[in-house]
């Protein structure tokens, strides 16, 4: 049995917005929606999708961050439900991996890990590649999450 770990981004996609037409368009392209003929005009940008989810990022057993997320996000509570990643967390988080970057020895000082768990430099460097993603996505306005499974 394994931890998997995921980082999702979510967004509401309205009918009504032009900004998410694009991607109401493409969903409905890519699975060869066409809309009831009592729609108006038989419009694709119709489609009734009420939002999308993509991943960010996935990580195996990757107790040390894990524990994070437990601690800094989910309030302690180590449960397999989603839980909302403020900016504010995102940008801690980057800031204490760039640190652990930095000084491999400062890894102590923001993760807890199991005794034969050590912080990887390409675990690090992944991971914040995927907070870059994770911000950009929220500044266009997408809710980040955060979710495991045992």
């Amino acid at each position: 049995m394994g931890l998997d770990m995921y980082l999702e981004a979510k967004r509401h996609v309205a009918p009504c917005d032009s900004q998410t037409e694009p991607m109401r368009r493409a969903i409905g392209a890519a699975i060869d929606y066409v809309p009831p003929k009592d729609k108006p005009g038989n419009d694709a940008s119709l489609l009734e999708v009420c939002g999308v989810t993509v991943r960010v990022g996935y990580w195996r057993k990757f107790t040390a961050l894990h524990q994070w997320f437990v601690g800094n996000v989910q309030g302690g509570h180590d449960d397999d439900c989603p839980a909302f990643v403020s900016v504010d967390a995102l940008m801690e988080l980057e800031a204490q991996l760039e640190q652990v970057g930095d000084d491999p020895a400062s890894a102590s000082e923001y993760f807890t890990a199991d005794e034969d768990e050590t912080l990887e430099e390409s675990d690090v460097d992944y991971t914040l590649k995927v907070l870059h993603h994770a911000k950009r996505l929220q500044e266009q306005g997408w809710d980040i999450t955060y979710r495991a499974s045992w």
